[in-house]
């Protein structure tokens, strides 16, 4: 993979941090291209030579935290350490996931969010020859449900800690769903 020059990244984490304060504060769906150039300080030419719209910059971000979940969990965790790497990361990164998955979102981000996890999630469901349940249907289902129960977290002000909540993802979604413990 090549490394990306620090300048790019510099700007697309001034163009994502523009996004999402943003977002916090009118949603997705009303902030404009102009906003976010100028949050970011930057010229408004210089967005297009990074993204073709604003969802290109959303779907760039989405992708880039799911790529960062997948490493930090990777495949072998218990799901209960697992799951609070998941609860970590969201707190650390609450105001993305807020802006994401919060009462300001759009539909059609958390479809999108759903998507990119269920094509991550896939590769790691084991086809079994017993199941009644097909291996995309699975992992739809623990996409949904992961989206769901960070969500509900993040709606009621994480009430629990990243530990407590790893532990209710594990015994909730992927033990019944995936067995995996």
């Amino acid at each position: 993979m090549e490394k990306m020059d620090r300048r790019i990244r510099r700007t697309h984490k001034l163009l994502a941090d523009a996004l999402v304060d943003l977002s916090q504060q009118q949603g997705y769906d009303a902030v404009t291209i102009r906003d976010i150039t100028d949050a970011a300080d930057i010229s408004y030419s210089t967005f297009f030579r990074h993204y073709t719209d604003k969802d290109a910059l959303l779907l760039d971000m989405i992708q880039t935290t799911v790529s960062e979940l997948r490493a930090l969990i990777g495949d072998e965790q218990p799901a209960p350490l697992a799951g609070t790497v998941l609860f970590e990361h969201v707190a650390l990164n609450k105001a993305l996931y807020t802006m994401l998955l919060g009462r300001l979102n759009s539909s059609a981000i958390v479809q999108r969010i759903q998507q990119i996890i269920m094509s991550e999630i896939l590769p790691v469901v084991v086809p079994d020859a017993d199941a009644l349940i097909p291996p995309e249907i699975r992992a739809n289902h623990v996409g949904a449900s992961v989206l769901a129960l960070v969500k509900w977290w993040l709606d009621n002000d994480t009430p629990y800690t990243p530990e407590r909540m790893g532990d209710i993802y594990a015994k909730l979604i992927i033990e019944p769903t995936l067995g995996k413990r």
